[in-house]
């Protein structure tokens, strides 16, 4: 029997109700639902009507990569070749994959990403010995394994030493995987001394037909300037990367060190434009360096002149009102501003709260920033809520914050917000009436109507089993336990009410996850099960 033929059965099968349910009810993942659901489209409406559970196991997928001499070689008698050496593996993934064996659920890799942490108990290898090591290297990585088909991200760390990044530049033109769409690399990977390294001739990327994307990341000791001092390693990479599909280098977090030497990193950027890849920079807008003299915003925003058009990502501390103030006025020179995380010191916001020089909310800050699309706003968790006088503050200094934002806002997160009630509700849709993802972490629940506020609601992700009126609109939930107990010491009637809550909330909808922290899952849309997961990889975990 060919394999349209089997397909023909399969179809047939699939049209009595009992045989699919059975067939169903043998398939372990959500995802391999999905995909029948692809491929015999005329079953959805009736799996969409069918409860169906299933169980997930979220994983953290690091592997600690670690190279050193073999118990028979002395590191003092000189160069080790390939056979002096050593390579060892963390057992995790070996533990994961072990369990992928036997699991009915959905594996769920967090991020849906692939972290090495590579360190080299060495300092130097033999010329003749360099690719082979480097083969070999590759091979560890184990990047091809069944677990890592559907990976989309890698991610790599160097813990020492700091000279020999370029290894991991080396390994890559010695892995191939169709699905990956983006690589993170340290900058330590381009400052190994030109004596040291000279970039193999053959693109490192043809293993990557689907890259798009290089994310480059700093450690503590160096700074994103110091690529200006290694142009030459540096440009062919740029090069090789120019042959991607639409290609883009985003540097994570920029500092005050480095915008100390703005015009070496205007010159790199230069560098990237010439083979026309995009740039994107992300910047922490926290370091003294950068506000010494912050009460003098035209000093701050003629420093991050050069470079702000290339800014999509901003991030810092906010611990009093006029900094507040000062670094809204830099952050709305942004133009092309798409995500935006502030985390408030409280003490020393609220209690200085107040609109000087009668400012209202809405009269200025980030409202015409129309990229603008996620918004995380944290705060301290020690807020005194049965204080009605430091609530009515923090309210005021809250809805003065979200009056700023513009109504391209689709992706809110709230972290340690006294209540979603529906006022606090309001005072959020009024300014940014377009969220379609909410992530919320509330110190507690007073009311259960506040989220029908939001109109245009998807997915809810909320740190608490909270007692919610579920909108109409919303497709996706996520409940996650905040915290890691031991049931034998919960009461009996907590139990109680949570899992009738869950009863409850399960109504709403068709589908349920629950994975190994308790945490749960419901959804509708089974054809939408894809999307949904990149929700829960990206936000949930």
């Amino acid at each position: 029997m060919d394999n349209s033929e089997e397909s023909n059965v399969l179809s047939k099968l699939l049209q009595i109700n009992l045989v699919r349910k059975a067939i169903i009810n043998h398939i372990p993942s959500f995802s391999d639902i999905s995909n029948l659901v692809n491929a015999y489209q005329f079953i959805i409406n009736d799996l969409e009507r069918e409860k169906i559970e299933r169980s997930m196991f979220p994983y953290f997928d690091l592997q600690l990569v670690r190279v050193g001499h073999v118990n028979r070689f002395e590191a003092s008698s000189g160069v080790p070749g390939i056979y002096n050496l050593e390579f060892s593996n963390n057992g995790r993934l070996e533990c994961v994959l072990n369990k992928s064996r036997t699991f009915f659920g959905e594996m769920l890799p967090i991020s849906n990403c692939v972290k090495y942490s590579i360190g080299l108990s060495i300092e130097k290898l033999e010329d003749d010995d360099r690719m082979d090591f480097v083969e070999v290297l590759a091979e560890k990585l184990n990047l091809n394994c069944n677990l890592r088909k559907n990976i989309k991200s890698l991610e790599f760390d160097l813990d020492y030493p700091d000279d020999m990044g370029y290894i991991i530049l080396d390994a890559l033109s010695y892995i191939e995987h169709d699905n990956i769409t983006r690589i993170s690399l340290p900058v330590e990977c381009f400052t190994s001394p030109s004596d040291k390294y000279n970039m193999i001739n053959e693109n490192i990327f043809n293993g990557f037909p689907n890259l798009t994307k290089i994310i480059l990341t700093k450690g503590e000791s160096n700074c994103f300037y110091c690529l200006f001092y290694c142009k030459n390693i540096f440009e062919r990479f740029v090069q090789q990367m120019s042959t991607a599909k639409i290609p883009t280098i985003f540097f994570k977090r920029l500092t005050g060190y480095d915008i100390i030497d703005i015009n070496e990193i205007n010159d790199i950027i230069n560098i990237i434009k010439k083979y026309n890849i995009k740039v994107k920079l992300g910047v922490y807008i926290n370091c003294p360096s950068c506000f010494v003299q912050y009460r003098n915003s035209t000093y701050t925003m003629e420093t991050f002149s050069p470079i702000k058009k290339y800014i999509t990502d901003a991030c810092g501390w906010i611990r009093g009102y006029t900094e507040l103030l000062h670094k809204i006025g830099i952050l709305e020179t942004f133009e092309n501003l798409s995500e935006l995380h502030l985390k408030f010191k409280l003490d020393d916001v609220i209690f200085n709260f107040k609109n000087s020089n009668d400012q209202k909310p809405g009269d200025w800050g980030l409202r015409k920033l129309n990229n603008l699309k996620n918004v995380k706003l944290g705060y301290e968790k020690d807020l005194d809520v049965r204080n009605s006088d430091i609530l009515n503050l923090f309210y005021q200094l809250f809805e003065f914050t979200c009056s700023m934002m513009p109504r391209s806002v689709e992706v809110l997160q709230l972290k340690n917000v006294p209540d979603m009630n529906d006022v606090t509700a309001k005072m959020i849709t009024k300014y940014m009436p377009n969220i379609k993802l909410l992530k919320i972490k509330c110190l507690f629940y007073k009311e259960s109507d506040g989220l029908d506020n939001f109109s245009k609601l998807e997915s809810l992700i909320s740190y608490n089993y909270c007692p919610i009126i579920i909108p109409r609109t919303l497709k996706l939930l996520a409940l996650a336990v905040d915290f890691v107990y031991d049931k034998r010491a919960v009461r009996s009637d907590e139990l109680i009410f949570t899992d009738n809550l869950i009863r409850s909330h399960y109504e709403k909808f068709t589908k349920r996850i629950r994975d190994n922290k308790d945490n749960y899952i419901l959804f509708n849309g089974i054809h939408r099960w894809h999307l949904y997961k990149c929700i829960l990889q990206e936000y949930f975990y």
